[in-house]
């Protein structure tokens, strides 16, 4: 059985050849770019200090107030918890055998039958943000804490200092998990069918996949 994520389901979307040789396969590698390890410097700067009172590095201290606001909310704060789902929408442990859907929201934090989740973003423009990934966490979040009831969202784009919010309600929850699933079972048809077309755009050029597996490489 496949384990998804929203990342892996975003991969698939941008090219279903790409994501065959790298995720399925495993025959290629992404390699860090300076972007990605700007990326995960500030994931682990933010997390420091939200859970430990790390200083933020200098290069950083300009977002201190907004996540000392998020530090003054109420509720148990959770960075980079570790979220797992069963094929029958039940919650569990992110490494267990029958995990079908994964998840690791940024933020999390759960105030009786209000959470809110978070995802810090090292992007130049929110121009295009995209909150789905907010509305899976909101699912996930909801799965794993059923007094919750409603989930708040929050896109951190920290380069243009930019919030974009999500809000969702349990009664939403049937509706998003059918959607997620139908993403999911796209993929797992490809699979059974073994059909895997690419989808030549400007970024093939960053692809990991070689010219002897791909002709737009």
């Amino acid at each position: 059985m496949l384990t998804h994520s929203h990342s892996s389901i975003k991969d698939f979307q941008g090219c279903a050849r790409r994501y065959h040789q790298v995720k399925i396969l495993k025959r290629f590698k992404s390699q860090p770019t300076e972007a990605t390890t700007y990326g995960n410097l500030v994931h682990e700067a933010f997390e420091k200090y939200l859970m430990e009172d790390t200083p933020l590095p200098e290069h950083l201290s300009k977002h201190q107030p907004v996540l000392d606001k998020i530090k003054s909310m109420p509720g148990d704060r959770h960075c980079e918890l570790k979220l797992g789902m069963r094929q029958d929408f039940t919650p569990c442990g992110f490494f267990d055998s029958d995990v079908w859907f994964r998840g690791i929201p940024d933020l999390l934090i759960v105030n009786g039958t209000t959470a809110w989740v978070g995802d810090w973003k090292t992007g130049k423009s929110s121009r295009y943000a995209d909150t789905s990934q907010l509305e899976l966490m909101a699912a996930m979040a909801m799965t794993h804490f059923p007094e919750v009831q409603k989930v708040k969202g929050m896109l951190f784009f920290i380069v243009p200092n930019d919030v974009i919010l999500s809000f969702h309600k349990r009664d939403q929850l049937p509706e998003i998990l059918s959607k997620w699933a139908g993403h999911a079972s796209v993929i797992e048809a490809h699979l059974k069918n073994d059909v895997w077309n690419a989808s030549p755009s400007g970024l093939c050029k960053f692809c990991p996949v070689s010219q002897e597996v791909c002709e737009h490489r």
